[in-house]
């Protein structure tokens, strides 16, 4: 029986030096190519839902970002940096150089972690907001999910996720537990066109691949962001006692 192939060491990662759709903008945006047309199920503002995609783009917004209409302005970051199309957009206030990438088997993963506004998923009680933050999550399989298993492979994703932020003991701010994620959450699952494998829930070894890889990219990230907050905490006491 032959194994399973392998994810190559170098990724297709790229925070690129290209003029911006905004000027304004000071931190590059994260572009992944994702080595030619996939099949993906997505959560995100730009390309969300089920379709076809070549490219990922991730960008960092000031916490007063305003704009009504983020898939358009995805769209033109896009369409400015020359991304192959179709694109799936995502927008965070967390610095996305930060990015965390974890590779399980077939599953390869880039995060963009800031817990700050940490929930919940059924908190009982209105959150206390704390500092921004979203987990951005792409998910490249090396299997050709069925639609019904790229379902699947969402579930597991966010089951992943969620463990991480117990691991890492994040509490959520509207329930006494731990968080789930955060309300501002995406993801996007790709994998190549075709279809033919049925099941990518975590009891198969595609899913557990998928889990690891998720839960070991979170967990990271999570770990990071806290250690920036607790920083941050620091310098502002410091300067207040000055």
């Amino acid at each position: 029986m032959t194994s399973p192939p392998r994810w190559p060491d170098a990724p297709r990662v790229a925070s690129l030096d290209t003029v911006l759709a905004d000027p304004a903008d000071a931190i590059r945006p994260l572009v992944v190519d994702l080595g030619g047309e996939r099949w993906v199920l997505s959560t995100a503002v730009l390309g969300g839902g089920l379709g076809l995609a070549r490219s990922w783009l991730c960008v960092t917004v000031e916490n007063d970002y305003a704009r009504r209409d983020p898939a358009e302005d995805l769209a033109e970051r896009a369409s400015a940096l020359g991304l192959p199309g179709p694109t799936v957009g995502m927008l965070t206030g967390v610095d996305v150089r930060r990015v965390e990438r974890a590779v399980h088997g077939r599953a390869r993963v880039h995060a963009t972690v800031g817990v700050g506004r940490a929930v919940a998923a059924a908190g009982e009680r209105p959150p206390d907001w704390g500092p921004a933050g979203t987990i951005n999550l792409l998910v490249e399989v090396d299997a050709p999910l069925d639609d019904a298993a790229l379902v699947g492979a969402m579930q597991t994703v966010v089951e992943a996720k969620a463990q991480a932020l117990a691991d890492a003991r994040i509490g959520a701010r509207n329930h006494d537990g731990w968080a789930t994620g955060t309300p501002t959450d995406a993801v996007c699952v790709a994998v190549p066109v075709g279809g033919g494998v049925p099941f990518a829930g975590t009891a198969t070894v595609v899913g557990a691949d998928i889990a690891r890889a998720v839960h070991a990219a979170v967990l990271s990230g999570t770990i990071a962001d806290r250690a920036d907050h607790e920083a941050m905490r620091r310098r502002l006491a410091a300067d207040a006692a000055d």
